[in-house]
């Protein structure tokens, strides 16, 4: 013999926890892009993350630049007035004076000098000196005076003077990658770092100078001290970035910030340790980077930020001296065709690269760093990831569709969230690669529980939501494996429940089968129905005008035969309300009016449920002998005249409820007698001093009547009538049979079992 079918829906044989295998793929897709440790450098995602960068410095907002930095900048403004470029380094020795004067404390040009500035040569100097001194005494003044300012003219001396003077400039150089290594000349050997400090990381260097662009001799000895603004650009042009450290013939050149905020704290020189691959310490400022040395910029806001101020005002005497007095002052240049302006965090401005380092200047004096993914971040940021991933799984598993998806955003955007207040704080988290875990596990996910899991949920809502309560069918669709496809044992209150005289009520529908089944319909079948599903009851199958129906199953329900009593007692109950109704409608059509009365009939047993049929078709249904025995409840109920006719087990399992024992039967196709009783009522009812007193005359009655004492029988039967109309029809059989007894007395063994000859 075949096996009755499963459903096609194929069931995974590992029966996994609910939500351990979401969490499980939310936390494999994470992992699979989270954890590559070579993914940041590719350009495309490291494009977006320096654009996740740049973004959210705008989120954090202008912030207010230390008053320590001015920037002094060659501008358009100045080239207009003063008409040439490169300027003559007279300018230079001018504002440099004027700046001592003013009190700055700190002198740091943005300005290259590797080349001498010679108006003339020195051969032509001489020779208008010799010139000079060969003119009489009479002769043209103003010509004894251009001479002798020609002759005399010396910018680089000047310039090299008035740095030397003011002992508190710092000069840039350069360096390029290209070509063969130069040696180190020797006053670059004073600038470098000259105190090493222990590591906790091992430092690497990306970048390999070869080639130093140094300031003229005159000037670089005249100088306080020398940084590079080696400026090293990202994948999108970007500087990010300052080498605070970089590597050049054995030994590591500072920055150009490193010594002006060395200069401007009166660290010496010396005193400054470089902690290769952690950073560098100026005196008690501890600067941190990362293994290559580099420092991220903390840029303050837009161009402007840093107190800015123009050249030409500066030479013309027009700004307040104390506006420079105890400062870090930065000469640069920018104007329309120079090159040294760069993209920055703030709009689409580019700022000066002499602000870039007031920038940095800035930062460090304010000790206010961001930190590029510092350890441990590396390994916590996949490890996050992956636990955000399985708790976004876990819990779409459990929310229902329509919130899984916001379910999923909440760690995508807690990571974003996140990583904002950590870069608010000094960290620099990444943004595009977690996002795209997340977003990517959330997809997985969603598209997991879509194509499987809710295609579960959406075959059980199908396939019981005209059988269950909507509140049964969701919660059953959200724990489908608490359905056993197949067929199991369980312990179920079946109800068969028809109309009684349906023959005589189609007669009067002959003309017209179509009303005869919205009567079947709307009258009987959809409020009977509504009903029996409101107490968590299934509906098993329609058979003409009976509802089959039944509790405990599939969900489990310990109080199915309270529910099923209940169920019965509000049907019978709604009839009134039912027939009054279709008696309106009749009247109101010139038809004739059939009022419905039911029968139904409750048991409690074992039975066999689940997926039943063919090959073809298959039902959730009940089967067993409680569900033969409870259809043959309901025909008897015909038999004693009442409605509602429940077995005993039933009686035992739903004890509060008002019932009355009706007899002792063996019903057709059964030979075993079991004891059946009518449901009169509730808990209310059944405590009742009136109900307890039925109950104890109609007790005496059953008593008389079996033990053939047909008088106490009869006695108590006269005590019981009229006390319920209810049970007119059976103290009417109990007294035709009261009657027949008499006459003909039952064989000695007789135990008071009534065999029903129909069903």
């Amino acid at each position: 013999m075949r096996r009755p079918p499963r459903l096609s829906l194929r069931w995974p044989r590992i029966r996994w926890p609910r939500g351990l295998r979401e969490g499980a793929l939310g936390l494999s897709i994470a992992l699979a892009i989270a954890a590559p440790p070579g993914l940041p450098t590719v350009p495309g995602i490291r494009a977006l993350e320096t654009a996740s960068f740049d973004l959210r410095f705008r989120l954090r907002g202008i912030e207010q630049a230390e008053p320590d930095t001015v920037v002094v900048l060659v501008d358009d403004r100045s080239l207009a007035e003063i008409g040439r470029w490169p300027l003559s380094r007279h300018l230079y020795a001018k504002a440099l004076r004027w700046l001592d004067r003013a009190g700055a404390r700190v002198v740091g040009f943005d300005l290259l000098f590797p080349e001498p500035e010679e108006p003339i040569t020195p051969e032509l100097g001489d020779a208008l000196r010799t010139a000079l001194s060969a003119l009489p005494e009479t002769s043209d003044p103003q010509t004894r005076e251009m001479l002798s300012r020609y002759a005399d003219d010396r910018p680089d001396q000047e310039f090299a003077a008035a740095i030397k003077k003011s002992g508190r400039v710092m000069l840039p150089l350069a360096f390029t990658a290209q070509g063969q290594e130069a040696e180190e000349p020797p006053i670059l050997a004073e600038q470098v770092y000259q105190q090493l400090g222990p590591s906790l990381h091992e430092p690497y260097f990306p970048l390999q100078p070869k080639q130093p662009t140094m300031p003229i001799e005159p000037l670089a000895q005249a100088a306080a001290g020398m940084g590079h603004v080696l400026i090293a650009f990202d994948r999108d042009n970007a500087p990010r970035y300052d080498y605070l450290a970089l590597p050049f013939s054995g030994d590591f050149v500072p920055s150009l910030p490193v010594r002006l905020v060395a200069a401007y704290r009166g660290v010496k020189w010396s005193a400054v340790e470089l902690d290769l691959g952690d950073g560098v310490k100026i005196g008690d400022i501890s600067v941190p980077t990362d293994p290559a040395m580099r420092l991220v910029i903390n840029y303050r806001g837009p161009r402007g930020t840093i107190p800015t101020f123009s050249f030409v005002d500066l030479l013309k005497g027009k700004l307040d001296p104390g506006i420079f007095n105890g400062k870090i002052v930065l000469l640069g240049a920018s104007f329309i065709g120079n090159s040294d302006a760069y993209a920055a965090p703030f709009g689409n401005t580019p700022v000066p690269g002499t602000e870039r380092i007031a920038n940095i200047v800035d930062s460090i004096l304010a000790r206010d760093f961001i930190r590029d993914n510092p350890p441990p971040w590396p390994y916590l940021t996949p490890t996050l990831v992956a636990l955000l991933a399985v708790g976004m799984g876990v819990a779409g598993a459990f929310l229902p569709t329509r919130y899984a998806a916001l379910g999923g955003a909440v760690p995508v955007i807690g990571w974003a969230a996140g990583a904002q207040y950590a870069f608010v704080h000094g960290l620099w988290l990444p943004l595009v690669i977690p996002l795209t875990a997340l977003a990517a596990a959330t997809g997985g996910v969603s598209l997991f529980r879509y194509g499987f899991v809710d295609r579960q949920r959406r075959f059980v809502q199908n396939a019981f939501q005209h059988y269950l309560s909507p509140e049964l069918v969701n919660l059953l669709a959200a724990n489908p494996d608490r359905l056993r496809l197949g067929g199991e044992t369980r312990m179920l209150t079946i109800m068969f429940s028809d109309i009684r005289g349906f023959t005589s009520i189609s007669e009067g529908y002959k003309s017209d089968p179509e009303g005869l089944g919205r009567l079947i319909n709307r009258g009987f079948l959809s409020p009977m129905s509504q009903l029996i599903k409101q107490r968590r009851g299934t509906i098993d199958k329609y058979m003409g005008d009976c509802i089959m129906a039944f509790w405990n199953a599939p969900l489990d329900d310990p109080a199915h035969a309270e529910h099923a009593c209940a169920s019965a007692l509000a049907m019978v109950a709604d009839l009134d309300r039912i027939n009054a109704s279709l008696q309106e409608e009749a009247e109101t059509e010139g038809r004739s009016f059939h009022p419905i009365h039911i029968g139904v009939g409750l048991n409690t047993g074992e039975c066999v449920v689940g997926n039943m049929g063919s090959d073809e078709r298959l039902a959730y249904t009940a089967m067993g002998d409680a569900v033969n025995l409870a259809s043959r409840l309901e025909g008897q109920s015909k038999t004693y005249g009442v409605t509602l006719v429940i077995g005993e087990t039933t009686r035992e399992a739903a004890p509060g409820f008002a019932a009355i024992e009706l007899d002792l039967i063996a019903v057709k196709g059964k030979a075993e007698a079991v004891r059946v009783f009518t449901l009169l009522g509730d808990a209310e009812l059944a405590q009742s001093r009136e109900f307890q007193a039925l109950l104890e005359d109609h007790a005496a009655m059953l008593a008389g009547y079996r033990a053939q004492d047909w008088g106490a029988a009869h006695a108590a039967l006269a005590r019981c009538r009229g006390r319920d109309p209810r049970l007119a029809g059976v103290y009417e059989l109990y007294e035709e049979r009261l009657a027949y007894f008499a006459d003909h007395p039952p064989a000695a063994d007789w135990d008071g079992v009534f065999v029903a000859l129909t069903k």
